[in-house]
């Protein structure tokens, strides 16, 4: 395990202080086409009136900054001391005095239980050991809290296979969730909630420059949510995942 930690620390360490931005050159396209992270945004825009947020990896751009603005305290953890002194960085520049950033281990987390309201995170949990991270979530989740989070699937193999071919954009350690991935976390959360994203809208990527791209787009967009609501068996090849865990199971 600490071997796979520091791969992982050394890893983003090293993507945050080189500035690069080679992952979202490569994979913006895809984001392009992608309505899962306005989905994730509304809700955690409705769960942050007054609540105490545990964000999972953050960075400069992490959303702890608009659900500070909007209210929230707010604490972002991230295994990576770079992206921390980033992000502090700029809490500083905004002058958000209710944001606190910390380096931390999101599968051993040192605060006390019943912690948080909410707790979220954006492409984070298919970095790390599942069954410890929903136990800590579990733990330091108030009764009535929410945990919110969006993930890539991993079992489209088309996409797999351009994760094959583009090593040098992820760890080696990253596991793109599966189906099972949800069912565990039903074994720490009475309510496990997950809404399902990208199929059929990668055929709009190609008109993306086009007039007509956004209408498409969003055209596309229903036509998977009906496709998954009708055929559930798909749902796995879908891209991406906002899962939303609720009613922790306190042990």
């Amino acid at each position: 395990m600490q071997e796979r930690y520091l791969r992982e620390r050394d890893f983003h360490n090293r993507s945050f202080a080189d500035g690069s931005r080679e992952r979202e050159r490569r994979v913006g396209v895809y984001y392009s086409v992608s309505s899962s992270f306005v989905y994730y945004k509304q809700l955690l825009e409705q769960k942050t009136n007054n609540a105490s947020v545990l964000e999972y990896g953050c960075g400069p751009g992490s959303s702890a900054f608009l659900l500070s603005r909007r209210g929230a305290t707010v604490t972002g953890i991230d295994i990576s001391e770079v992206a921390i002194e980033q992000a502090e960085e700029t809490a500083s520049r905004e002058e958000l005095g209710n944001l606190y950033f910390k380096v931390m281990n999101a599968e051993e987390l040192s605060f006390d239980d019943n912690s948080f309201d909410l707790v979220c995170g954006s492409a984070i949990l298919h970095h790390l050991d599942l069954r410890k991270a929903f136990a800590e979530l579990s733990r330091t989740l108030k009764p009535g809290g929410t945990a919110l989070f969006v993930e890539p699937l991993g079992h489209n193999p088309a996409i797999n296979l351009y994760r094959a071919c583009t090593p040098r954009l992820r760890t080696v350690d990253e596991h793109p969730l599966i189906m099972r991935d949800l069912k565990l976390a039903g074994e720490y959360f009475e309510g496990v909630n997950a809404r399902f994203f990208q199929l059929l809208t990668f055929m709009a990527v190609p008109f993306r420059r086009f007039p007509f791209f956004r209408r498409l787009r969003l055209a596309l967009d229903r036509c998977d949510q009906l496709l998954f609501n009708h055929i559930p068996f798909v749902r796995r090849y879908s891209w991406q995942v906002v899962i939303e865990l609720s009613r922790p199971k306190k042990r």
